[in-house]
């Protein structure tokens, strides 16, 4: 039982600090290798179909709809999937989410000796939704999520809601904030999970340094609640002519990760993203891969 071992206690340590108080920590492993990459700060970054998992809200700033798929590498071979699509409309901008964790290969045992089988541990969500402006420079956004997860024999549904907003403060500045994850799960066995309600609020500004080279920053806060501290990220990315990108990232409040660090490239309409995430101790690295399409 060494990997469902590593799987629940390791999950949590990474994704919070100290106390934990909640389940499905699965919700807080961030989605996109350009957020990834840039510490997770995307709650008031728009036009990136990632930052749908941080706000909703920030959907409605999409300049062109966009196909993203997400593929990472995690410890004791969890592996993380993310599907993501945005649909811009006139006046309501769409998006679609589907976001699977699973760990697989772990070993049965009932008494000493060779194992009697194996098994593999799930986690899953899909996500749909829909953002829209209040006014020219704010936009609101909400996500409704079907959740479910399964451990052995046992397994869970439920749901969860996100709701978020986005004021774009000036051409360079945006502002947003957003909780995710209001909702409850069935019980698994004995017990329902407790979903990871989070408070994101952070503000993100862009510059164009020359003709070719663009600056972007970001920094934000998150809370989760049940757990104990706050958590501040920072994030920064250097593109140049539109095509080359370098990014990195420091989290304060966590015990076995602060920096990420990560590079992207786009094609014509296709872009290709990779962040890199060193941890602590025995835990290893982490590596995540994205490919999105922008339509």
């Amino acid at each position: 039982m060494k990997k469902i071992f590593i799987l629940v206690t390791a999950i949590p340590l990474l994704t919070s600090a100290q106390n934990i108080g909640t389940g499905l920590s699965f919700l807080k492993i961030g989605v996109g290798a350009r957020s990834i990459a840039m510490g997770e700060t995307f709650t008031s970054v728009p036009n990136d179909n990632a930052s749908t998992f941080y706000n909703p809200a920030t959907l409605r700033f999409a300049r062109q709809n966009e196909i993203m798929l997400m593929h990472r590498e995690w410890i004791a071979q969890t592996t993380t999937e993310y599907l993501g699509a945005t649909v811009v409309g006139n006046d309501i901008t769409y998006g679609l989410s589907a976001l699977a964790t699973s760990v697989g290969d772990i070993e049965v045992r009932t008494i000493p000796g060779p194992a009697d089988g194996t098994f593999a541990a799930r986690n899953f969500s899909l996500g749909g939704s829909a953002s829209w402006s209040i006014y020219d420079d704010l936009a609101v956004g909400v996500t409704g999520k079907f959740l479910y997860e399964k451990i052995f024999v046992d397994e869970a549904s439920g749901y969860g809601i996100d709701v978020g907003a986005l004021y774009k403060a000036s051409d360079d500045i945006f502002i947003g904030a957003s909780v995710l994850n209001l909702g409850s799960m069935d019980k698994l066995r004995n017990e329902s999970s407790k979903l990871p309600t989070t408070l994101r609020a952070g503000a993100s500004y862009v510059t164009a340094f020359t003709p070719d080279f663009s600056f972007l920053g970001a920094a934000e806060a998150v809370k989760t609640f049940g757990d104990d501290n706050t958590r501040i990220h920072f994030g920064a990315e250097i593109t140049y002519d539109e095509q080359l990108a370098v990014r990195g990232g420091y989290q304060i409040g966590y015990e076995a990760k602060s920096f990420s660090a990560g590079v992207g490239f786009k094609y014509g309409l296709v872009k290709v993203d990779y962040a890199f995430v060193p941890f602590t101790g025995a835990f290893g690295s982490t590596h995540t891969f994205s490919l999105s399409f922008l339509l």
